[in-house]
């Protein structure tokens, strides 16, 4: 199903122009002659009520915290529980060394790594730069025949350990680090912060889940050649990729489809065939809504929006392109943020015209609705199979009538061969 970048980067360069901003392709279309639109009008939806607790905010400020930690490998110190520890040792039974038992450098996170019983707990509370011996026993089961059950010995020295040190949050600190003076007003920009994402996140959700349901109930008559063709030559677009990481991987195509995709090339091309489709009526039920509702985005729009996006996400137009080694127009055409910031535009009036509701009561329409349309494709799909079936069973029918209209074409051809002999034998 096609996603809308609604929260994505979009980015283009400023210009002043109140031109309308559309895609070439369907200027010359009369989409009412193709596209019968759902009723979109009086759609529920909701107005996200966003809580942020206290914890939601530590969290934050802990991961932020964690970013900021170093790390240090020292040589002197004890071993204890969750430090993460260098080793070198040498294991023997009965004296003898054997494959896998050795190893001159080696870390182990106490408390996490995976060791034989007693390795790891032997450490706890030695000296970094000791020696420590350990006789253990691997166990009976430990998989390797010659280890199963064998008592062995390990010739342990610790060599270092690594100290990660986690900054306290300070005035100080929030002085270095963010745009804030003190603790107090870096938790309440944290908080504020914590609150818009999760309600872009909500908002995000919400205008998707309506656009699935217009789409969804909107019907296609006819595609256009030259608007399918396009949107074919997007889905070959895929393949592509999958070739390239298939390339990657050392894999055949065949195999890389198997294995990957849980298809073969017949699959994959009706999976192209598919999405292309849902491309082509994505972009066909959008514009016919456009045209319904009179929505238009104009090159100040356009830009303004692209401009406070770019902001948003810390680029400006030299540092984007040394980033992303493309300008920021041809980034912008490459993603078609044209569309997607007209697609958020033309939902934003769907809005206009719904009705809020409870959470709940938008939860249960949403559910209800998809619920309905996971049927409606179970039954499409059991019919596709059954008309399948059908014919195949229609085939096989007729196939021993085939062999018998043979049969009798053979021996019509025999009697007429030995009809033939007699008549020359008399002659």
């Amino acid at each position: 199903m096609f996603v809308a970048c609604f929260a994505a980067i979009a980015l283009t360069a400023c210009g002043g122009s109140s031109a309308e901003v559309m895609d070439s392709a369907y200027v010359d279309y009369d989409l009412t002659d193709y596209v019968e639109l759902a009723n979109y009008k009086g759609l529920p939806y909701y107005t996200p009520v966003v809580e942020i607790t206290d914890e939601d905010v530590e969290a934050q400020i802990e991961s932020m915290l964690d970013s900021l930690a170093t790390t240090e490998t020292i040589t002197e110190g004890v071993v204890e529980d969750g430090d993460t520890i260098n080793v070198a040792y040498v294991g023997t039974i009965d004296g003898e060394e054997f494959d896998g038992g050795s190893s001159e450098s080696y870390d182990i996170t106490v408390g996490t790594t995976s060791m034989i019983d007693g390795f790891v707990e032997g450490l706890i509370g030695q000296n970094i730069g000791d020696t420590v011996t350990l006789n253990l026993t691997f166990p009976e089961d430990y998989g390797v025949e010659d280890l199963n059950g064998k008592d062995v010995t390990f010739e342990v020295t610790i060599n270092n350990k690594k100290v990660t040190t986690v900054p306290e949050l300070t005035d100080e600190l929030v002085q270095e680090t963010t745009d804030y003076e003190t603790v107090d007003e870096f938790k309440a920009a944290v908080k504020e912060d914590l609150a818009e994402s999760e309600k872009e996140s909500t908002e995000y959700d919400i205008k998707q889940q309506l656009w699935d349901m217009i789409v969804g109930d909107s019907t296609v008559t006819e595609y256009p050649e030259d608007l399918m063709s396009a949107a074919q030559t997007e889905a070959e677009s895929i393949r592509a990729e999958y070739e390239e990481m298939a390339g990657y991987y050392g894999m055949e195509w065949e195999d890389f489809l198997t294995m990957y995709m849980g298809t073969d090339e017949e699959g994959f091309e009706e999976m192209l065939a598919e999405y292309a489709e849902n491309i082509c009526k994505n972009d066909m039920v959008m514009y016919r809504l456009k045209a319904e509702e009179n929505v238009v985005l104009t090159e100040d729009e356009y830009n303004a929006e692209l401009e406070d996006i770019i902001t948003s996400n810390g680029y400006d137009r030299d540092t984007f392109e040394s980033t992303f080694g493309v300008t920021i127009e041809e980034y912008a055409d490459q993603y078609d943020w044209k569309n997607s910031i007209l697609l958020d535009k033309i939902i934003d009036r769907v809005i206009e015209l719904g009705k809020e509701v409870s959470e709940d009561e938008y939860s249960e329409y949403v559910n209800e609705w998809y619920d309905a349309h996971q049927e409606d494709e179970e039954i499409e799909e059991s019919s596709e199979a059954a008309e399948t079936s059908e014919t195949s069973e229609a085939s096989e029918a007729s196939e021993p009538a085939a062999s018998e209209a043979s049969e009798a074409s053979e021996a019509s051809e025999t009697a007429e061969s030995e009809a033939s002999a007699s008549s020359a034998s008399a002659e």
